[in-house]
């Protein structure tokens, strides 16, 4: 009686596994466009994303609407580039030959190339750089000086006026240099301050205060 009960268990087991296997296969033809709509799932295997959609996506949920300007396709220039000056004298190097040329005072010269300075390519600063160390007098420096504090200025540009105004009186170098000290982004603030550590024989570190103090004591003790 008992082997009969466990036959009839073991074949009612069976029986519902049937019924649920079919039951199951029935519900899947109902609803074929389940793998349609995910041909990587019919495939057997999940679905890669797409890189540059995930990037996109990321870009539009985490990002404001201007904090990312860089075409992604194209890989351009981003919102820091330098815009264009539309005033760019690309003929600067015969300009600068007619000022050379031209009968006049050299301080009129100096005062031509000064004007035409900032719109001049890199290279053509750097000529006119060069001309202005000679046109200059000291007595017009301050007119020169203060292309060394200029942000726009090339560190190209700066090499020659930094030359130039260690060849001028220690009444025009050494305030010029503080200046150029004072603010670190200069690329000769270094420079400058070892050279004022020179002049002073001591490093007051950034108090600015205490140099322009100091050099000005060293000045009055050292006049030109």
């Amino acid at each position: 009686m008992s082997k009969f009960l466990s036959a009839m268990k073991v074949a009612g087991v069976i029986a519902v596994v049937v019924v649920v296997g079919i039951v199951l296969g029935w519900l899947a033809g109902r609803n074929p466009r389940a793998d349609a709509s995910n041909p990587a799932a019919s495939a057997g295997h999940s679905a890669s994303p797409d890189p540059s959609l995930a990037l996109t996506t990321r870009l539009q949920t985490n990002s404001g609407p201007h904090r990312f300007t860089r075409h992604l396709s194209g890989g351009g220039g981003s919102a820091n580039s330098a815009v264009p000056n539309p005033n760019l004298i690309t003929n600067w190097d015969e300009r600068v030959d007619e000022i050379l040329t031209a009968e006049g005072p050299e301080n009129e010269k100096a005062k031509k190339m000064l004007e035409m300075f900032p719109n001049l390519p890199e290279e053509g600063q750097v000529e006119v750089a060069q001309h202005l160390s000679n046109l200059v007098a000291d007595e017009d420096y301050a007119s020169l000086a203060r292309l060394l504090t200029d942000p726009s200025v090339p560190e190209s540009v700066l090499d020659i006026l930094f030359g130039d105004v260690l060849n001028r009186p220690n009444s025009l170098k050494l305030p010029a240099l503080l200046d150029v000290a004072r603010d670190p982004e200069n690329p000769k603030a270094s420079e400058a301050r070892d050279i004022l550590e020179l002049f002073l024989e001591e490093d007051y570190g950034a108090d600015w205060n205490i140099w322009q103090v100091k050099m000005e004591q060293w000045l009055k003790d050292n006049p030109d």
